[in-house]
């Protein structure tokens, strides 16, 4: 009875851990444009994975092997990338996660038209009070109407937030066409050491299961 018991829980704890999601990929659920907009095309394409020529499943696909298999970025723009109002040369955007999480890279596929000279991310819990995580990106500065783009990854330390903020400066980049600020898509990266997500009802069952049978166990030696 007391392997019987610890195959139960076992069973159950490797269930239970099985729904971490450290190390995946995971998009924004929202995005609101602070400054530069509204501007061409809608924000949301910027983190739909429209335009991608491979899709993910976010919070589930791992976010390097992903990568490693270099997922690019179509040059066409309607319906697949945003650009900010012409001749503005700064624009910013605070992405919503939907959740506070906990990340540590970005994935960024700079727009070749326009694209971001430097980039800065700020992190939030509530939507008003912002940290710096990182400042001075330097994205990858493509040919207009070139090939498709990759994306570049930028990784920081560990940041647990809900709302990330994109500062852009220096728009458009110095080989780009349209004088404004412009993103292709964004994907995030969670952390390692993020927390084990709340179990499932299946697995709440499983839990109690294994929890009866130790109960049971226990009034069996006593008797």
């Amino acid at each position: 009875m007391r392997k019987l018991t610890k195959c139960f829980l076992g069973l159950a704890l490797a269930s239970a851990m099985s729904c971490a999601s450290a190390g995946a990929i995971f998009t924004a659920t929202s995005a609101t444009i602070n400054s530069g907009g509204p501007g061409s095309g809608s924000i949301n394409n910027t983190f739909d994975q429209s335009g991608l020529s491979i899709g993910y499943t976010s919070g589930v696909t791992d976010f390097d092997t992903y990568l490693a298999g270099n997922p690019l970025h179509s040059t066409t723009f309607p319906g697949l990338e945003w650009f900010s109002n012409q001749d503005e040369n700064f624009a910013s955007v605070t992405y919503n996660l939907g959740s506070l999480r906990n990340l540590d890279a970005l994935a960024l596929w700079n727009e070749e038209a326009s694209g971001i000279g430097l980039l800065s991310l700020f992190g939030s819990t509530d939507g008003v009070n912002f940290s710096l995580i990182v400042d001075n990106l330097s994205p990858t500065d493509h040919a207009p109407g070139g090939t498709d783009y990759g994306a570049n990854v930028f990784t920081f330390g560990n940041v647990s937030a809900q709302y990330i903020r994109f500062d852009m400066n220096r728009c458009p980049q110095p080989l780009s066409a349209y004088n404004a600020c412009s993103i292709g898509e964004v994907a995030f990266r969670e952390a390692p050491d993020t927390p084990t997500a709340v179990p499932e009802p299946a697995m709440i069952g499983l839990f109690s299961l294994g929890l009866g049978a130790a109960a049971l166990a226990r009034r069996r030696r006593k008797s």
